[in-house]
């Protein structure tokens, strides 16, 4: 089984945009995933699939 890191930038941005993160083997089994730990029905962004033998950064700055 490969997995890969999916990533989401502008996650559920209702007012500055969000991160979600999951390994997984498919893009839908990491989608399960976040749902399973989200209250409500994720809003989902744009999606980046890495997989997990690169060296990626992303960063996610606060403030308003």
């Amino acid at each position: 089984m490969v997995r890969k890191l999916y990533v989401w930038t502008e996650f559920c941005s209702d007012y500055t945009g969000g991160l979600a993160i999951a390994i997984a083997s498919s893009v839908e089994e990491a989608m399960k995933q976040i749902r399973e730990n989200s209250e409500y029905e994720p809003q989902w962004g744009k999606l980046h699939v890495h997989s997990l033998d690169e060296n990626i950064a992303y960063s996610v700055c606060g403030g308003g």
